[in-house]
C-alpha cells in the first residue's frame, strides 16, 4: 500500500525536474530564433554557460555582458510541472480518475499508467511552452513523443485509458456485462498497437480535417501543422475515444480566451496547441466521470452514432469559424467600448 504524502512528495520533485528539463528543452529547440533568457540572455543574447542554464532562476544572477536579470518563467515552470505530476498522481492513484469497468490491468497503475501518462505530460508542457514562445510545436518532441507512446503501448499491453473497442449496445449486457472483441483478450500486445494507432490516426486525421476547414473559411492557416502532430501525439498516448473528447472540449477554451485576447490586447492570432493540451489533460483527469458517469460508453458503442457526432461538431466549427472571420474584420477600438 502507497504511503501518499512521500509518495506525492517523490512525484514533486520529479516533476520539478521534468519542468526544468522541458525549459532547457524548449530553449534549445528556439535557439537561434528566440532569446529566451535560459541558454541565452533575453536583453543581449550572450549564450549562457550550461551550469547557469541549471541553476538560472534558482539562483538569480545578472549577465556579464549587459546586467539583464534571469527570467523566472522557467522557475515557474518548474513549480507547475511539480503541482501537475503531484496532482495527477494523487487522482489516478488515490482517486481512480481513469478507473473504469471495462479495464482492468494486471499491474498496479503507479507501476505503468502512471509513468506513462506523466512521460505524456512532460511532453505537453514542452510542446506548450515552445508554442507560447513562438507559435512553435517542434517536430522533435511531438515525433520522440508519438514513437514513445507506440512502443510504450505495444509493449505493455495494458496502458490504454479505454479498449479499441468496447459495447454496452446488446439487449443481454445486465447479464453478461459489455461486449468486448475476443481477439483483444488473446492479443494483448497487439491490441496496444491497436488502439494506439486509432488513437493517432483519429487525433491526426481530424485535425487535418479541421486545419483545411479552418483554412478555407478564415483565408489563412489559423491551424498549423504543428497542432495536427501534436495531436497525432496525443492520441497515441489516449486512444481514440479520449481524443474525440479532447477535440470537443478544445476549441470552447481556444474561442472563449482568444476572443478575449482580441479584444484586450487587439491580437488576432492565439496559439492553439496550449488549448489542445490543456483539453487533453483535463480528459486524463477526468475520464472516469465522462465514460461512466456521463456515460459516454454508451455513445461510443454505437459507431453511426460517433461518425453522426463528429459530423456535427465540424459543421458547428464550421458556423464559429465564420463567426470569427466576422469578428475579425471588426476594428479593436470598436470592440473596446
Amino acid at each position: 500500500m502507497l504511503s501518499s504524502v512521500p509518495f506525492l512528495a517523490a512525484l514533486f520533485l520529479v516533476g520539478g525536474v521534468a519542468g526544468r528539463t522541458a525549459s532547457l528543452w524548449c530553449c534549445w529547440c528556439l535557439d537561434g530564433v528566440r532569446y529566451t533568457g535560459l541558454i541565452r540572455c533575453a536583453g543581449c543574447g550572450t549564450r549562457i554557460p550550461l551550469r547557469r542554464q541549471l541553476t538560472s532562476t534558482i539562483v538569480p544572477a545578472k549577465c556579464r555582458v549587459c546586467g539583464t536579470r534571469d527570467v523566472f518563467w522557467p522557475l515557474m515552470t518548474m513549480i507547475l510541472a511539480g503541482l501537475l505530476f503531484a496532482g495527477f498522481g494523487w487522482l489516478l492513484v488515490f482517486q481512480g480518475c481513469q478507473s473504469v469497468a471495462e479495464v482492468r490491468p494486471a499491474s498496479p497503475l503507479w507501476q505503468g499508467r502512471l509513468p506513462f501518462h506523466l512521460t505524456f505530460l512532460f511532453l505537453m508542457l514542452t510542446a506548450t511552452l515552445t508554442d507560447l514562445l513562438d507559435y512553435t510545436i517542434p517536430d522533435a518532441v511531438v515525433g520522440i513523443g508519438t514513437l514513445i507512446a507506440i512502443a510504450g503501448a505495444t509493449a505493455s499491453g495494458e496502458l490504454q485509458m479505454i479498449h479499441i473497442w468496447v459495447s454496452w449496445d446488446d439487449t443481454m449486457v445486465s447479464l453478461y456485462g459489455p461486449y468486448l472483441p475476443e481477439w483483444m483478450k488473446q492479443h494483448q500486445h497487439l491490441h496496444g498497437l491497436a488502439w494506439t494507432t486509432a488513437g493517432l490516426t483519429a487525433g491526426a486525421g481530424l485535425m487535418w480535417i479541421v486545419r483545411v476547414t479552418a483554412g478555407g473559411i478564415l483565408g489563412y492557416p489559423a491551424v498549423g501543422l504543428g497542432d495536427v502532430t501534436l495531436m497525432a501525439m496525443i492520441g497515441a498516448f489516449m486512444g481514440w475515444q479520449p481524443v474525440l473528447c479532447v477535440l470537443a472540449i478544445a476549441p470552447v477554451g481556444g474561442i472563449v480566451i482568444g476572443t478575449l485576447i482580441r479584444v484586450i490586447t487587439g491580437r488576432s492570432f492565439v496559439a492553439f496547441g496550449p488549448y489542445l493540451t490543456f483539453a487533453a489533460l483535463l480528459v486524463l483527469c477526468s475520464w472516469n466521470l465522462l465514460w461512466e458517469r456521463l456515460e459516454l460508453r454508451d455513445i461510443f458503442s454505437h459507431g453511426p452514432t460517433v461518425a453522426g457526432m463528429t459530423a456535427a461538431a465540424l459543421g458547428v466549427l464550421c458556423v464559429v469559424l465564420t463567426g470569427i472571420r466576422i469578428f475579425r474584420t471588426l476594428p479593436t477600438d470598436v470592440m473596446k467600448r
